[in-house]
């Protein structure tokens, strides 16, 4: 028998789709399901495995949930083997290693200095265009952060249905945008104006506030809100990046209206 035209199982063509997605597009493009589901074929190549994580996620909740959660509780809850086990716990740990000093440090970004600083610590070392999403609460204190996209291209977009549909997975009304120049200078371009107008609309449609959007550069920071250009060399925190610069430094119960 010629098994060399055997059809292929269907889950496998499924899989090569998601891998494609993700090459091209980058983890924005894929829901839980089919990105947990990516993760799985690595440690079950040759099972189906989309049941198995639509189980997975209806148990945890999300996928973030599934990588912070301990190998046996995995193996009890999840019915899964050590081996997959400890390939979720894997990514996991190595995942949040990188972002440990917000996730376990309850910080209060209460003024524009504050979340430039916070934004800086998190971005300016990165040499990709990089969006950072933190989720705050009322007060202002971060209860999450999502590193949105991380692609090698001369500016970073914004992609506003991802940091809606983050915003509203953590339950936060107010959210920081920042992104990263590598090239050194935090001026906003034009393009950074028009995404910041866009997104703040799109956000407050959903009663989401927009707190602030933060260019990081290697020494600096731009607050596009605030008009703001914050300097962590020269001595000089603040500098208007405007003529007509806000003269609010906290964030308060009122952000500056963006003056594209």
């Amino acid at each position: 028998m010629d098994n060399g035209n055997k059809p292929q199982p269907r889950h496998l063509g499924h899989r090569q789709r998601i891998k494609e997605r993700y090459l091209k597009w980058g983890i924005t493009d894929i829901d839980d399901v089919d990105l947990l589901e990516l993760l799985l074929t690595y440690a079950i190549p040759r099972r189906d495995v989309y049941e198995l994580s639509r189980e997975l996620l209806q148990t945890f909740g999300s996928v973030e949930n599934i990588l912070q959660t301990d190998v046996p509780d995995l193996c009890n809850a999840g019915h899964l083997t050590e081996h997959v086990a400890l390939l979720l716990k894997l990514v996991g740990d190595i995942r949040y290693n990188h972002t440990a000093f917000m996730r376990y440090t309850r910080e209060q970004l209460s003024s524009v200095i504050k979340a430039a600083e916070y934004c800086h610590k998190a971005l300016s070392d990165l040499k990709e265009e990089s969006v950072l999403e933190v989720f705050l609460d009322e007060k202002s204190y971060v209860i999450e952060t999502a590193l949105v996209t991380q692609k090698k291209t001369d500016e970073a977009i914004l992609p506003v249905d991802s940091i809606i549909a983050n915003a509203v997975r953590y339950s936060s009304k107010h959210v920081l945008i920042a992104h990263n120049h590598p090239s050194g200078h935090s001026a906003p371009s034009s393009a950074d104006l028009f995404s910041t107008d866009t997104l703040s609309k799109a956000l407050a449609f959903r009663g989401i506030r927009l707190m602030e959007h933060i260019v990081v550069a290697e020494n600096e920071c731009t607050a596009l809100l605030h008009h703001q250009k914050i300097d962590f060399v020269d001595g000089e925190p603040f500098a208007p990046w405007k003529d007509n610069p806000s003269d609010e430094r906290s964030f308060g119960d009122h952000v500056p209206v963006l003056d594209v």
